[in-house]
């Protein structure tokens, strides 16, 4: 089983580099096209799980675990988050309960109280700033990434932490497994000082595919309560942005001086990128977009049957929220949650000096600002940030698609120059505007004649066929030169173009089938000398001047064939 808690399954990833457009830490490194996490750069966020659309990232799944620890006798309790709301609307979200009671749990509480509890600790003393950490991501974002700003977080422990320990404060020899939308919890509770409280976590889409392999359906099950040891109020509404907020008590509106609720990682990232005063505000962060009602784990057979856009999961939660009956009770002591220890666990990523990123951008041909499309196709907001990212080993140059192209390109030039086949590319005037060195070589010329018409070097009776419409290909056997050479001739359509692709055939020996071609050509110009020399007896005035010149020219031409058959030796 994999050890990370978000990884990637290799079959699946197809070189899209999306998991790295979406990841707001940079925490993917591409290795042979293949997209790997790395785990000590992941804040275990879940985007690139969400964004993947070959669902090629995965959290890992601890459902067997779960399954082996409730089959071999042990008593367990569910902590199910408060967004399952958002899953399971209206009267499934009273049906929930019936249903963990059958796949074993003995007791089956909201996760809710621990958030009561939660804000309870973090506003206890009346504060005027502060960034609360209900959210394991944000936490983690901070210690890796902004350790400069840990003295600015509020040292209470998760809602699931706390509710973890209250189960097992009031519960002795209970196992307690999280249920949630979150992959950042897997992470959570395998910290040091939170071992204690939680022993598994399940995802909502792990809880989806437990149920269907049951065949429990929420429908058939009947309505029970929620187990509950104290008074949860409004925290019901914690996973929604400015929830805990809410939940304290404290006006939090957009207009709002003094107080901040925000989601989403740009936003996130954009706080404690600022040079913020943490003294005069008090935040809630939560780093998926809307709150836990965006997290990444929603996906599930439940899931579909849902509307999952997160203004329907919002109204889900409030609905509940409004519904669910309040039991008062007492608040838990306050000795049995430890204050949780904030860890420097700054990244410190390899410099990369401007020697090395000026070679990168020369391979990729970037060197020029011009050049530099910052098109973001490869996952990097621009050329500069991707030709860092290549030095420190986390992404690679086949990842820029311009250079890709150009590769491809330069590819195909680089058979045309060298294949021994002669290759002339004409314009819509039938003037040549590309030729390769074995052409040139064949016909004595050189790239000062582009410009001028093909009819200048060699016959250009098919490319006129092909111009006029007649003709789709035209391949013929023509002397010139001295030289006997085989053309095929077709057009590009779309581009406007002709190309003309030429074999030197002077040393050949022709078989029969060779020269049954040479036949119907002579027989073709002898037609078409017969059928010119009518229309000149017919219009002789007006064709005079142009009439002799083209008569002479096939004339010649049939000359020129035979007489180049005789010195051969062969007899059409």
């Amino acid at each position: 089983m994999p050890q990370q808690t978000i990884y990637t399954i290799t079959a699946n990833c197809q070189d899209c580099y999306r998991c790295v457009r979406e990841c707001p830490v940079k925490a993917i490194r591409i290795t042979g096209g293949q997209a790997r996490v790395e785990d000590a750069l992941c804040i275990k966020c879940g985007t690139c799980v969400r964004e993947c659309p070959q669902h090629a990232k995965t959290v890992r799944s601890d459902l067997d675990e779960v399954r082996a620890l409730i089959g071999g006798g042990r008593l367990a309790a569910a902590s199910v988050a408060p967004s399952f709301a958002a899953l399971f609307p209206g009267a499934l979200s009273r049906r929930l309960p019936s249903a963990l009671r059958q796949l074993g749990f003995r007791f089956v509480g909201e996760t809710a109280e621990g958030a009561k509890y939660v804000t309870d600790q973090s506003f206890a003393v009346p504060r005027e700033s502060g960034v609360c950490t209900a959210c394991p991501a944000v936490v983690n974002y901070v210690e890796k990434y902004r350790p400069e700003h840990l003295d600015a977080l509020i040292p209470v422990v998760s809602p699931m932490i706390a509710h973890g320990r209250m189960i097992k404060a009031n519960r002795s020899g209970y196992a307690v497994i999280f249920i949630g939308p979150c992959a950042a919890k897997k992470q959570e509770i395998l910290r040091p000082e939170n071992t204690d409280a939680v022993d598994a976590v399940l995802t909502f889409a792990e809880l989806s595919e437990w149920l269907l392999s049951e065949n429990i359906q929420l429908e058939n099950c009947s309505e029970s309560s929620f187990d509950r040891f104290y008074e949860i109020g409004d925290a019901r509404l914690f996973p929604l942005q400015g929830g805990m907020l809410k939940t304290g008590g404290i006006r939090s509106g957009g207009t709002e001086a003094g107080t901040l609720h925000i989601s989403g990682a740009e936003d996130v990232m954009g706080l404690f990128s600022d040079a913020w005063n943490f003294e005069d505000t008090l935040i809630e962060p939560l780093f998926c977009k809307g709150g836990c009602i965006g997290g990444p784990c929603f996906a599930g057979e439940e899931a579909s049957k849902a509307d999952q856009s997160l203004f329907a999961r919002r109204e889900n939660v409030i609905r509940y929220a409004r519904e669910a009956k309040k039991d008062d009770g007492v608040s838990p002591a306050n000795e049995i949650f430890h204050r949780p220890d904030f860890v420097r666990d700054e990244q410190s990523l390899e410099e990369v000096s401007e020697n090395q990123i000026h070679k990168i951008l020369e391979l990729t041909g970037k060197i020029d600002p011009v050049y530099q499309l910052n098109c973001g196709a490869c996952g990097y907001k621009s050329c500069l940030e991707n030709a860092v990212a290549v030095a420190r080993g986390m992404a690679e140059p086949e990842m820029c698609i311009p250079y890709m192209r150009r590769l491809a390109q330069q590819r195909t030039d680089r058979i045309i120059d060298t294949t021994p086949n002669g290759v002339v590319i004409l314009d819509s005037e039938l003037c040549m505007i590309q030729m390769n060195p074995a052409f040139q070589k064949m016909f004595t010329c050189n790239n000062g004649i582009l410009g001028r018409r093909i009819s200048y070097l060699v016959n250009a009776d098919g490319f006129e066929r092909l111009q006029s419409g007649a003709e789709e290909q035209y391949e013929s056997i023509q002397t010139k030169y001295g030289i006997r050479y085989h053309e095929i001739l077709y057009p590009l359509r779309e581009e406007r173009q002709y190309v003309g692709i030429y074999s030197d055939i002077s040393k050949i020996k022709y078989d029969s089938k060779q020269l049954d071609t040479i036949r119907a050509q002579t027989l073709m110009h002898a037609r078409e000398f017969l059928d010119h020399q009518v229309r000149f007896a017919q219009e002789m005035a007006h064709y005079l001047g142009k009439s002799t010149a083209q008569s002479e020219e096939i004339a010649m031409r049939l000359i020129g064939l035979y007489e180049d058959e005789d010195d051969g030796g062969e007899t059409p």
